[in-house]
């Protein structure tokens, strides 16, 4: 009987103890569980909010990007823009700006009527005569000596000149098509020329000839010639055919040869480094 009741009070006490485990066993599990669960959620908001660092990043690339890539076509697009208002904001109907070369004959009703004064033998235009002496005088208070060799031109004394250079090419070996083409690109061909508007001069140092025979590219070494580059713009005239434009001009270089177009214009035209054609419109604008 006392056996029975010690087998009793043991099995009671297993009873108890297996009890307290699966309850301690319970609460591990749901501590685990409960810990997995925390950590398995801020993996997700960590990565939730990695995914919408990354995507407001890429969001922000992606507005720099279109932005530079605005700027960029609105600098070009202001860039041409630029470009192409030279010949939209002026008047190509003024007087100072008529274009004459061989893709422009002069007009068979062309007004000579204006072409009233002279400097020396050289007749011009009164109002570009008149300009003419007062950048000789400034030129003379620098210290410079410019002399005029050439001024308004008829279409038969540019016949002459123009025949004399075909034939000084010819002789050197060019055949009658290739000196006729060539003698273009220094003698521009009755019609064709501007000294037939009276708005045009050949300009060099007073001594010139008496080192040269003719006129040619060594006049950009003299210093007059880089005063009249610099001061010519003042009173209103260019440098009709630079050395960077001979294929928009279809003229060789000219450094002795300057152009009347008056002082807001010419300001322009050397300011900005294009020539007559490109300013007008006549011609897109070189590099």
């Amino acid at each position: 009987m006392k056996n029975i009741k010690w087998g009793v009070l043991a099995a009671a006490v297993m009873l108890i103890i297996s009890a307290y485990g699966c309850t301690e066993g319970a609460e591990s599990s749901e501590s685990e569980g409960s810990q997995e669960s925390f950590l398995s959620s801020s993996s997700s908001e960590v990565s939730e909010e990695s995914s919408q660092e990354e995507s407001e990043s890429s969001a922000e690339e992606s507005s720099e990007e279109e932005s530079s890539a605005q700027s960029s076509e609105e600098e070009s697009l202001e860039s041409s823009e630029s470009e192409s208002s030279v010949a939209d904001e002026i008047d190509t109907d003024d007087w100072k700006l008529v274009v004459v070369n061989r893709a422009n004959p002069i007009s068979d009703d062309y007004d000579y009527s204006n072409i009233t004064d002279k400097i020396g033998k050289y007749p011009f235009h009164y109002e570009v005569a008149q300009q003419l002496r007062k950048m000789f005088a400034a030129a003379k208070e620098d210290g410079y000596s410019l002399v005029i060799v050439s001024g308004y031109r008829t279409k038969e004394r540019s016949e002459v000149l123009y025949n004399n250079k075909v034939a000084e090419l010819k002789r050197e070996g060019y055949s009658e098509e290739d000196a006729l083409e060539e003698a273009a690109r220094w003698i521009a061909p009755p019609g064709t020329s501007e000294h037939h508007t009276g708005l045009a001069a050949d300009i060099v140092q007073a001594g010139y000839y008496t080192k040269h025979s003719s006129l040619n590219w060594v006049f950009d070494e003299y210093p007059e010639f880089e005063w009249l580059y610099e001061h010519c713009a003042e009173y209103g005239f260019i440098l009709r055919y630079p050395k960077d434009k001979q294929d928009v001009t279809k003229i060789t270089y000219e450094p002795w040869h300057y152009r009347y177009v008056g002082v807001e214009h010419a300001k322009k035209i050397m300011e900005s480094g294009v020539c007559l054609e490109e300013y007008v419109g006549l011609a897109e604008i070189s590099e």
